[in-house]
C-alpha cells in the first residue's frame, strides 16, 4: 500500500508566482506494517484501561467489577464487552486477511483477570502472524456480511475503512466510558507508550 504526500511550493514573490508547484512522492507501507504492530499497540492501551478501571473502582469505593457493566449508551456494549468483542474482531479480521476461516468467537467471562488474559492471548495471536501471510491482502476482495455491512470490498478499502476503524472504535469507546465515570485519563493515555522506531526526536 502506498501513501501519497503532496508538497506545495509557496516560495517566491506572490506577484510573479502564477501557479503552485506540486511535488508528490509515495511512501510504502506493507499490510503487516499498518495492521499487526498498530493493533498490538492498541491492545497494550486496552490493558492499561483495565488497570485504570480497577483503580477507579477502588477510588470511588465501587463494588469490584462494577465498571465492566457500564455502558456509554443503553444500546451499546458494556465496558467489558468492548475488550472481548474487540479481541474477537481482531482475530476475525486478521483471519480474513490471511484467507483463513475465522475462529469461533470467544465468550470471555466479564472479570478483570479473564479480560486481561484474553488481551494477552490476542497479542500472542498477532505476534505469530508473519508478514508474508498477509503480504497480498490488499489485492484480494472480501465478502462482508451484516450486522455492519453487506457486500464485496477490495482489500485496501476493507483494511482502511473497516479493519482499522473497527478496532479503534472499541478502544475509543472504552476510553470514553472511563472518562465519563471520572477516570483521570486523556489523549496521552489513548496514544499509549510512544516510541521512535524510524528516527526523529521525541520528548515526553
Amino acid at each position: 500500500m502506498r501513501l501519497f504526500v503532496s508538497i506545495i511550493d509557496l516560495s517566491g514573490p506572490t506577484d510573479v508566482q502564477t501557479t503552485n508547484e506540486r511535488m508528490e512522492f509515495g511512501v510504502s507501507f506493507s499490510v503487516y506494517d499498518i495492521t499487526v504492530p498498530v493493533m498490538v499497540h492498541g491492545l497494550n492501551v486496552m490493558d492499561d484501561y483495565l488497570d485504570h478501571a480497577q483503580a477507579l473502582e477502588r477510588t470511588k469505593a465501587f463494588e469490584p467489577g462494577t465498571i465492566l457493566g457500564e455502558r456509554l449508551a443503553p444500546d451499546m456494549l458494556t465496558f467489558g464487552e468492548q475488550f472481548s468483542v474487540g479481541c474477537n474482531k481482531v482475530e476475525a479480521h486478521m483471519a480474513k486477511l490471511m484467507q483463513h476461516d475465522p475462529p469461533a468467537p470467544s465468550n470471555t467471562p466479564m472479570m478483570y483477570p479473564a479480560l486481561k488474559g484474553r488481551l494477552l492471548e490476542t497479542r500472542g495471536f498477532l505476534q505469530n502472524v508473519q508478514p508474508d501471510e498477509i503480504s497480498g491482502a490488499q489485492s484480494h476482495t472480501y465478502e462482508l456480511t451484516p450486522p455492519i455491512v453487506r457486500g464485496w470490498f477490495g482489500g485496501e478499502d476493507y483494511i482502511r475503512h473497516l479493519v482499522l476503524p473497527d478496532f479503534f472504535f472499541h478502544l475509543s469507546i472504552a476510553h470514553a466510558i472511563l472518562r465519563h465515570l471520572g477516570a483521570k485519563i486523556g489523549k496521552r493515555d489513548y496514544l499509549g507508550n510512544l516510541t521512535q522506531q524510524s528516527g526523529g526526536d521525541y520528548s515526553s
